[in-house]
């Protein structure tokens, strides 16, 4: 464990136990330090505890980190004026292939007595774990370790390219609610009693700026367009507030329920970048599509749309053509909590409850409910 093993193209992982330092290499891509930082938050929580803290150095910033540098130092000893220059994905892919194998094995293995064999844990006995190992020719003293579906650990799910866990939530950082803000009430224009059961923060006349993912990375959206999400999209927003003249932010982090696991993977790491940029001053908020805080709708206005897919482009700069035919369904009872949300297009979309609009090529229709008359 030395510099030795450090190059220019790559990400390294330094665990310390208490603290997990990430080493960014220079000439690395955005994907290799995003599955570097799962791999991290995997290692912190599940073989630390969550306890253990994720730090990140810039292989060619490390002047901006001192004490991550000094820490690095003093375990792989000083650092070299020259780190190797990378080595070519594909020479390190083969490499990998030549020394990570994967076997199938069947057969009955022993379980504990009285459980049925379904859900009984398989054992793997000593003297069939020496079998294989003569058999392969391994050194006596290989380590064999057992892995139980569903409980693998960041090392063993590292040497596979990709690896999916059903229903996980991707997501990094600290994220917080906002239970653990106040409210300045005299900033509130009304109702501040239900403002504090709602924990707003203010009322939503702070500064917002928002991005959406594009290609992992953070693009700017205009302010025209805020308020616009797409079903398919992540975006971060970062709400700025004061409280006793000192800025205070909030970083939400808005997830499309079709968005791709590199997406969502995406806006988690680039909400990671956002709070280092502000000293991790930020409190982080995940929102799930359709699950939009109180505050969020707040700091929109009572113009929030959600789409349920953006169009796609097909190609040389445009987008495919958007539905004939789209039906929003509108909650809410003014503007600090009112958003409009697409649904299908069908008749069965319809309740009593709500409002809807219904927007064609050439005409809009708004639908009231029974429960909701018209003004």
């Amino acid at each position: 464990m030395s510099w030795d093993s450090f190059n220019l193209g790559d990400v390294f992982l330094l665990d310390l136990g208490k603290v997990i330092i990430q080493w960014n290499g220079p000439e690395s891509n955005t994907r290799e330090r995003l599955k570097a930082m799962l791999l991290a938050k995997d290692i912190r929580d599940r073989e630390r505890g969550g306890r253990a803290e994720i730090r990140v150095v810039d292989g060619d910033q490390e002047g901006a980190s001192p004490e991550l540098t000094t820490a690095l130092q003093s375990v792989l000893g000083d650092r070299p004026r020259k780190i190797k220059p990378s080595t070519p994905d594909e020479v390190v892919d083969q490499q990998q292939k030549a020394t990570v194998l994967l076997y199938r094995g069947w057969g009955p293995l022993a379980g504990p007595p009285g459980r049925p064999p379904d859900r009984a844990p398989c054992r793997f006995p000593p003297p069939a774990r020496q079998e294989f190992i003569n058999m392969k020719g391994y050194p006596y003293g290989t380590n064999v370790e057992t892995v139980n579906d569903g409980a693998e650990s960041a090392m063993f799910k590292q040497l596979f390219q990709t690896w999916a866990v059903r229903d996980q939530t991707v997501g990094l950082g600290r994220a917080s609610s906002l239970l653990e803000l106040k409210f300045d009430a005299t900033l509130l224009h009304a109702r501040p009693e239900l403002a504090a059961q709602e924990r707003m923060v203010d009322n939503g006349e702070g500064k917002v700026e928002v991005w959406r993912i594009e290609n992992l990375e953070l693009a700017p959206v205009e302010s025209q367009w805020h308020g616009f999400f797409y079903g398919g999209d992540c975006y971060l927003v970062l709400y700025t507030y004061g409280v006793n003249h000192q800025p205070r932010y909030i970083l939400y982090i808005w997830q499309g329920r079709h968005a791709t696991p590199d997406e969502l993977a995406a806006s988690a790491y680039q909400a990671v970048e956002v709070d280092r940029q502000f000293d991790g001053e930020p409190v982080q908020v995940r929102v799930s599509m359709g699950k939009e805080p109180r505050h969020f709708l707040a700091i929109f206005k009572g113009k929030l749309v959600i789409f349920e897919v953006r169009p796609r482009r097909t190609g040389a700069g445009s987008n495919e053509p958007e539905p004939p035919v789209r039906l929003f369904q509108i909650h809410g009872t003014d503007q600090s909590n009112t958003k409009a949300v697409e649904v299908p297009a069908f008749a069965s979309s319809l309740n009593s409850n709500d409002v809807f609009l219904l927007r064609t090529q050439t005409e809009h229709y708004l639908w009231y409910g029974k429960v909701r008359a018209p003004p």
